[in-house]
């Protein structure tokens, strides 16, 4: 039915003041299953004869993600490289210095700052790790420098050949593992956005399979999605695969990012591994490397099949053959939760957003939004029939196509920004409002002063261009964020023209990838929304207008959890439903069905008992018990660092609103935000200082520096 009026639109939120409009989304959308593997057998492509055999061979990308190079430590301790030119084809350039002396069972080559590059990492004896930066200045002939950072993360316990270093939840940044007695995997994840790694405990992330010997444990992303999986390698090298996705699951500190496991097989079969094997008689021999940098489109390329054979000479030297298998299997890097969109496409007058699923490579469907309050049952739908709504000609990865208002009509345009040119902007707009069918005028370059220099991450939501609407004209504005959540950038006037904002926001020390906007409210602008990655719990920052504060041309004040999180922030978005101008909490409850619920976020309610937490008396609208989640991952076990207590009591967020109501007339209750500013006579409640979702790094291995590095270099090591 036609939605009915409520008590006003322009209340402020509160978590559980929210209705519950039931399972709005059935699954929708493509993905490409799980992985299969197959190979093509590329014979010899390198050799060389060295004085010894000592697994002292690794692969590095020394200069950027397509291909792995290769590297080997002479007995001299100096590191001879040679450069991946594509095809199969190696070049030798002169010696690599890491400026980090280690042994060799202690050497990991993997990424740590989310650039790209391979860094390298010293695992000393007791487990602490060190680290030396890629500098990224390598060139034809020589390989890039590295810049020594010291010990970046100390050991849980657990020695060097338990330690596993390897990108568990796709943000490009390699995490902490380590396995314990029984083969499980327990993970830190690296949460930093500079070169200096922070660490969250993630808690039990991958329990054992029963394979006999936890030496086997590899992580490496087979099949180039951005994430890394678990593979176990028999003596033989055959090789057992389970794929990383990511999961809705709603997880804690300390015992969250749940991981969505699925076993892979050869091409053809349901059981068995992935790789039959070669004989090898050590699994040290096989290696997983980018070879011949083969990719899919919006996809990082996939990891070949290497085996080192070492051929004994009558001299006493040994000749090791690279023999390659190239990947050409695929799977499990495209789920049907990766492609939602909302916005408004066929204009409603009320402003209630259209469902939008958007292909990889861009093509887009649109389910028209019909208006309702709430759906109940199996027979009941919240949207219309799925219609074709743009192609776009080319590939276009869906993480640079936005739903935007570009010219205030009231019917959502698309823009496309150019990830290779500065993020400059192409926008399609809309005819749907004069000819009733989505037709489309193109404007190759509509505003040629927007831009923004920073790069979109790896993983889904890790973008470096939003749009919202923070002017509060209708008319969306460009936001370039940077990896420390600061952001700036242009708002678009009624004129057509737009503004430069040297700083909406400075950094408040959490992720982009969590960040998003929506007007929470009712009132003036778009909100942003810091969306807890483990718990979904949302916090928000009121958006008070335009003013400069110190350093900042806009005033965003924290305004605390306004949303209590159902499921993994990942799978949270606040599009507005309903058409009250207000971002509801829409939930998708299992990114392989792309099922999802609705919270609306309306006036007048009075459920203190959390958006997703059930119903206060005499508000049950008879749907029947909330859905329980679907398991689409395994459980932890709790993990070792509990969740951060909330020892807070209410306190007046809004000053101008409560003020008279609420707040004690000399401000020492007030939660004034210092809007950037630093002004020292600002008057704070202590209490705001607690920490919660991402802040929240203590607990075992946080920012853990104990331990001495002279084990780093004790004989043996």
């Amino acid at each position: 039915s036609p939605f009915l009026p409520t008590v006003g639109t322009t209340c402020d939120k509160k978590p559980g003041q929210a209705q519950y409009g039931g399972v709005t989304q059935r699954g929708s959308g493509d993905d490409d299953g799980i992985y299969y593997h197959s190979s093509k057998e590329m014979g010899i492509i390198w050799s060389y004869t060295s004085e010894f055999d000592r697994d002292q061979w690794f692969f590095a990308r020394l200069y950027g993600s397509k291909y792995d190079d290769w590297w080997y430590a002479k007995e001299t301790l100096s590191f001879a490289t040679w450069k991946n030119n594509g095809g199969g084809k190696f070049s030798k350039v002169s010696d690599l210095d890491t400026k980090l002396f280690c042994n060799i069972r202690g050497i990991w080559w993997v990424d740590i700052n989310a650039d790209g590059y391979d860094d390298f990492l010293c695992v000393s004896p007791n487990g602490d790790t060190l680290a030396s930066i890629n500098n990224r200045d390598g060139t034809a002939t020589r390989p890039p420098t590295f810049t020594k950072i010291g010990m970046i993360k100390g050991n849980v316990g657990y020695a060097q050949d338990r330690v596993r270093w390897g990108d568990i939840d796709g943000d490009g940044r390699a995490d902490y593992m380590i396995i314990d007695d029984s083969g499980n995997v327990h993970a830190w994840r690296n949460s930093g956005n500079t070169n200096t790694p922070f660490w969250q405990a993630l808690g039990l992330r991958f329990t054992a399979k029963g394979m006999g010997d936890m030496r086997g444990v590899r992580f490496e992303d087979i099949n180039g999605d951005g994430r890394d999986d678990w593979l176990w390698v028999s003596d033989t090298g055959a090789t057992t695969t389970w794929t990383n996705s990511r999961s809705c699951k709603k997880g804690k500190p300390g015992d969250g990012l749940n991981v969505a496991w699925r076993q892979g097989f050869w091409k053809g079969a349901s059981s068995g591994p992935t790789h039959a094997g070669v004989g090898a008689t050590s699994r040290s021999r096989i290696h997983f490397a980018r070879i011949y940098g083969e990719d899919s489109f919006g996809l990082l390329p996939k990891a070949d099949y290497v085996y080192l054979q070492s051929t004994k000479q009558s001299d006493g030297r040994f000749k090791f053959d690279m023999k390659v298998w190239k990947n050409i299997g695929g799977g499990s890097t495209k789920l049907k939760a990766d492609g939602n969109k909302f916005c408004n496409m066929h204009g409603h007058a009320d402003g209630r957003q259209d469902y939008v699923w958007t292909l990889s490579t861009g093509k887009m469907t649109v389910w028209p939004n019909l208006g309702k309050k709430s759906v109940r049952g199996d027979d009941d739908y919240f949207w219309g029939s799925p219609k074709e709504l743009w192609t776009p000609g080319r590939n276009l990865d869906r993480r640079d196509l936005h739903l935007v208002d570009w010219n205030n009509d009231g019917a959502c345009d698309i823009a496309w920004v150019d990830p290779n040119n500065n993020n400059k902007v192409s926008v399609w707009l809309n005819n749907y409002k004069k000819t009733g069918t989505f037709t489309w005028t193109y404007l190759a370059d509509p505003a040629p002063v927007l831009n923004c220099p920073e790069k979109r991450g790896v993983g889904i939501h890790d973008l470096a261009v939003r749009f919202a609407d923070v002017s509060g004209n209708k008319m969306s504005d460009y936001i370039c964020i940077q990896p420390d959540g600061r952001f700036y950038g242009w708002t678009h006037n009624s004129d057509g023209s737009w503004e430069r904002i040297a700083q909406f926001k400075k950094a408040e020390g959490i992720d982009r990838a969590n960040i998003r906007f929506g007007n929470v409210n009712g009132r003036g602008g778009d909100d942003m929304i810091w969306i807890d990655k483990f718990t979904g719990d949302a916090t928000v920052y009121i958006n008070n207008g335009k003013m400069d504060t110190g350093g900042s041309n806009w005033w965003f004040l924290k305004s605390g959890k306004q949303y209590a999180g159902s499921w993994a922030g990942t799978c949270q978005y606040f599009p507005d439903l309903d058409g009250d101008g207000r971002a509801d909490l829409h939930s998708i409850m299992n990114s392989f069905t792309n099922r999802g619920e609705t919270f609306f976020n309306r006036c007048g309610m009075t459920d203190a008992t959390g958006d997703d937490a059930g119903w206060a008396p005499g508000q049950d609208p008879g749907f029947g018990a909330l859905p329980a989640a679907p398991s689409d991952d395994k459980p932890g076990n709790g993990g070792n660092v509990p969740a951060l207590p909330s020892t807070c009591e209410n306190i007046c967020w809004n000053v101008f609103d409560n003020e008279k109501t609420k707040c004690s007339k000399d401000g020492t209750e007030w939660d004034m935000e210092n809007r950037d500013d630093d002004i020292p006579d600002d008057i704070l409640n202590i209490r705001k200082l607690a920490a919660i979702g991402d802040s929240y790094s203590a607990g075992i291995g946080a920012g853990d520096r104990l331990g001495s590095i002279y084990d780093a270099f004790k004989a043996g090591s």
